[in-house]
């Protein structure tokens, strides 16, 4: 005969089993509580959120807020204006390219949102070039490096492990060859940056530095300028190492590289990424582009633009500077210019392949690219050009300047092509041809009937007569000269 069961054992039952629901309820939640901050110029931030936030948490244990805000250099992340901004995280993720924001209250209030809280800091790649236009270091000190400026975009880069016994390096090979890559150079490594791993620079010939550890005030950091392009941030060794470095900064990683008990994340699984969206959000902008198109292998492109300054150019400093960048061709209503000027190369060039973006960013009189001609004297003004003119983006078409003016009128294939904000351009021009790109689309093929016209000149940046104030901006200028006869940006 079977006796029913006690009111004890079954209340034993019961807390057995209620304890073991409680114990998997607490083994699945997240122990850190982590904020990412991200958005603003030049990437395909909404995947890199998801890569962030479900790649790191595959691998440790944290759940996340995300600030995603704003699609230009300019963007000041809302979270930032209230007083305690990092409290309540464990840990901060920076992956936010706010490089125009110039407040210095503004992102020293930031970095005290770590070094006054000891809320640790991770930083990727953009996040390095934010804020630079701020007169302060207090954030480059934060981060434990300065870096302004980077080597040309869409080469694979050799990573060497120069920490082999540090636990965030522990599973990371002696030399690692991303993906992709774009290499920030580092001007300069602040005392308390300890570096972790470089990568060779082709363009400065240098090895740079690209993750790195440091503490500034209360703060532990973990840096890399490895995360420009999807891809790189999809390995599992980008995501295993930034993983431990986040664990490392939250006191949470074991001498053996491993989570500390507890702080293992859900497991590796695959990450889905949405198609990268058109325009300047989601494919390489600032000069990005330019630097990312690539050139024939029997063509040597330079950059005729640093984009720290006008070496190499001569014009008037009243109408052309560099604002983060970008050379800015601007005038106001006073000063406004009688005669067109130009900011001129000090090289002259004949044949060759010019990639670039343009913009007019107030009036819609157009500007362009001057070329085959020579520096000009007209009415007083000194930076003025005879030759020919690529003429962007109101306007289309060329132009001889001061010889027969209108000599090819768009058809309407470049009105088309333009999209109203940073145009991407290539001006192919070899012998009497000219050609020209826009926005991938073939919206020109000229050849000049007088040839005799077509001679090596300074290439020549627009700013049009005017009686209003207007801007107009150029970035990326990277050029090759004697090449292949075939345009290189335009879809197939």
């Amino acid at each position: 005969m079977l006796r029913k069961p006690s009111a004890a054992f079954l209340l034993a039952i019961a807390l057995v089993g209620h304890a073991s629901l409680v114990a998997a309820e607490e083994k699945a939640k997240a122990k850190l509580k982590g904020l990412l901050v991200t958005g603003g110029c030049c990437h395909d931030y909404p995947n890199q959120v998801k890569i962030i936030t479900q790649g790191l948490s595959q691998r440790v244990s944290i759940s996340w807020d995300v600030v995603h805000e704003g699609k230009d250099r300019n963007t000041r992340p809302s979270i930032y204006s209230k007083k305690d901004w990092s409290a309540g995280y464990d840990v901060v993720v920076h992956n936010e390219c706010n490089g125009g924001v110039d407040d210095v209250q503004f992102v020293e209030h930031i970095v005290a949102g770590h070094t006054s809280t000891g809320v640790p800091a991770i930083f990727v790649h953009c996040s390095m070039h934010s804020y630079r236009a701020a007169a302060t270091d207090e954030w480059r000190k934060l981060i434990g490096v300065t870096s302004r400026r980077h080597e040309k975009g869409g080469r694979r880069l050799d990573v060497t492990n120069r920490s082999p016994d540090h636990p965030i390096m522990k599973g990371f090979p002696e030399k690692w060859k991303t993906p992709n890559g774009e290499l920030y150079v580092i001007e300069n490594i602040w005392p308390q940056a300890t570096p972790l791993a470089t990568a060779y620079g082709v363009d400065t010939k240098k090895d740079q530095m690209c993750m790195w550890i440091n503490e500034y005030g209360k703060a532990r950091v973990f840096g890399t300028t490895l995360g420009h392009h999807n891809e790189t941030m999809m390995d599992e060794l980008w995501l295993d190492t930034v993983s431990r470095g986040l664990l490392w900064a939250c006191g949470k990683l074991e001498s053996d590289g491993k989570p500390a008990d507890g702080f293992a994340g859900t497991g590796k699984a695959p990450i889905k990424l949405s198609p990268a969206p058109k325009g300047p959000s989601g494919s390489p902008t600032l000069a990005d582009w330019s630097s990312h198109v690539k050139f024939p292998a029997s063509e040597k492109p330079v950059a005729l633009f640093n984009e720290k300054d006008l070496s190499g150019w001569e014009g008037h400093t009243k109408y052309f500077s560099v604002k983060d960048g970008v050379i800015v061709a601007k005038n106001q209503k006073e000063n406004s210019p009688a005669v067109s000027t130009y900011l001129l190369t000090k090289k002259n060039y004949r044949n060759f392949r010019l990639v670039f973006e343009g913009r007019l960013a107030r009036s819609r009189m157009h500007s362009g690219i001057a070329i085959w001609g020579k520096k000009f004297e007209k009415n007083g003004e000194l930076n003025s050009y005879r030759g020919h003119l690529v003429m962007f983006p109101s306007g289309w078409g060329f132009y001889d300047l001061y010889r027969r003016n209108s000599i090819y009128r768009d058809d309407g294939r470049a009105r088309k092509a333009d999209n109203k904000d940073w145009n991407r351009m290539e001006i192919l021009a070899i012998g009497a041809r000219i050609r020209l790109a826009v926005n991938g689309q073939l919206v020109a093929d000229w050849t000049d009937p007088k040839p005799e016209l077509c001679e090596a000149g300074p290439i020549g940046l627009q700013l049009h007569s005017n009686k209003v104030p207007q801007e107009v901006l150029f970035r990326g200028l990277i050029l090759a000269e004697n090449p292949e006869d075939r345009l290189i940006t335009v879809k197939k």
